[in-house]
C-alpha cells in the first residue's frame, strides 16, 4: 500500500509538472504568434485550468482583416491539457463588427464554439461548430433577432468543406420588412432558415495559416436550403454556383408544402406575372406528391439568378455580393 501511495504521488507530481511545463510552453506560442499577426491585437491574456485543461482568456481581442474590424471584451479559449486537438471557444455577451458602410453590434445570451483539428504535425481543421441562443444583432439602425442560431462545417478533403448555418425563430427588422412589404404579404416571422453549401479553398486550413498568407476562397455553392413559416415549408437541394457579379446559376429541386398558400401570397404581392400565373396553377396541380396533396416537388433552374420552371419566370434571385 505504501508503495502504491508513492506511485499515486509520483504521477500527481509528475502531471502537476506536465500542466506547468505545457502552460509555459503555451503562454510562448501565444506571445509569439501574436507577435506575428500584426491584424490581431489584445490588451492581455491569462492562462489557468490546473491541473486538466488549459483555460485562456483573450482580453479585449482586435481583430482587422480585409477592411473588416472585429472586437469584444474578451474571448476564452479551452482545451483538455491531454486532447489539446479539440478547443472549446466562449464569447463575451456583446461583440462588434465594422466594415465599409456599416457597424454592427451583436448581443448574445450564450454563444460558444467548438474546433476540432485532425491529430499530426499539420494539425488541419477537421470540423467545426458555433452555437448561439438568444441573440439580437444590430445594423446601421436596424435591429434583427433569433431565438439560436448553429452553424458547422465538416471536411470533405484537404480544400473542401461543407457548411450548414440554421436559424431558428427569426425576427427580422419590422422597419425593413415593411419597407419591402408594406401591405403585409409576407411573415414577419420565420421558423427555420437554414442553408446547405460547399466552400472550397486555395490551400488547407492547418496551423500553417499562422504567419502565413490568408486563405483565399475559390469557389462557393449552395446545395440546399429550408425556409419555413406558419403554413408553408420550403425544401430546396441541388447546386447554385455564384458568378463573378455574385448572381446564382444551377439547378435546384423544391419540395414545397402548403404551396397553394404560397402561391397566393406571391399573386398578391405581385411577384407572379399575371400572364404567368394560369400557367403556373396548372403546371403545380400536375406536380403534387399524390401521397401529400399539399405539397408539391419542381425541378427548377436558376441563371444569372433568374429562377425558371420551363419557360416561366418564377423569381428574381438577389445576389450573394
Amino acid at each position: 500500500m505504501r508503495i502504491l501511495a508513492i506511485l499515486a504521488v509520483l504521477a500527481t507530481l509528475a502531471w502537476g509538472g506536465y500542466w506547468v511545463a505545457g502552460s509555459r510552453g503555451l503562454d510562448h506560442a501565444i506571445t509569439t504568434g501574436l507577435a506575428q499577426l500584426p491584424h490581431v491585437q489584445v490588451a492581455g491574456h491569462s492562462i489557468r485550468g490546473f491541473p486538466n485543461r488549459f483555460d485562456v482568456t483573450f482580453d479585449e481581442p482586435h481583430v482587422q482583416a480585409d477592411g473588416l474590424e472585429w472586437s469584444a471584451p474578451f474571448v476564452q479559449i479551452f482545451a483538455l491539457s491531454y486532447r489539446l486537438n479539440h478547443l472549446l471557444a466562449v464569447f463575451a455577451h456583446d461583440q462588434r463588427l465594422t466594415g465599409p458602410g456599416f457597424d454592427a453590434a451583436l448581443r448574445s445570451e450564450d454563444m460558444r464554439a467548438s474546433l476540432v483539428m485532425e491529430a499530426g504535425l499539420d494539425l488541419p481543421l477537421d470540423r467545426f461548430t458555433l452555437v448561439g441562443e438568444g441573440l439580437t444583432l444590430s445594423v446601421n439602425h436596424q435591429s434583427h433577432s433569433l431565438d439560436t442560431l448553429r452553424a458547422a462545417s465538416r471536411r470533405i478533403t484537404d480544400t473542401q468543406h461543407e457548411v450548414v448555418v440554421l436559424m431558428e425563430h427569426v425576427f427580422p427588422d419590422l422597419g425593413l420588412l415593411e419597407e419591402f412589404d408594406p401591405q403585409g404579404h409576407f411573415p414577419r416571422t420565420f421558423q427555420v432558415v437554414r442553408l446547405d453549401g460547399l466552400i472550397e479553398t486555395d490551400r488547407p486550413l492547418d496551423r500553417h495559416l499562422v504567419g502565413g498568407p490568408d486563405p483565399r476562397i475559390t469557389s462557393v455553392a449552395l446545395t440546399g436550403g429550408r425556409l419555413a413559416w406558419i403554413g408553408v415549408n420550403i425544401l430546396a437541394s441541388g447546386r447554385l454556383e455564384p458568378g463573378p457579379d455574385g448572381r446564382l446559376s444551377g439547378d435546384v429541386r423544391l419540395s414545397i408544402t402548403g404551396y397553394r398558400d404560397l402561391l397566393e401570397t406571391a399573386r398578391e404581392a405581385g411577384l407572379i406575372p399575371p400572364d404567368s400565373l394560369a400557367l403556373l396553377s396548372i403546371a403545380a396541380q400536375s406536380l403534387v406528391d399524390p401521397a401529400d396533396p399539399d405539397t408539391l416537388n419542381a425541378d427548377l433552374t436558376v441563371t444569372d439568378g433568374v429562377l425558371r420552371f420551363g419557360p416561366l419566370v418564377l423569381a428574381q434571385i438577389p445576389a450573394l455580393f
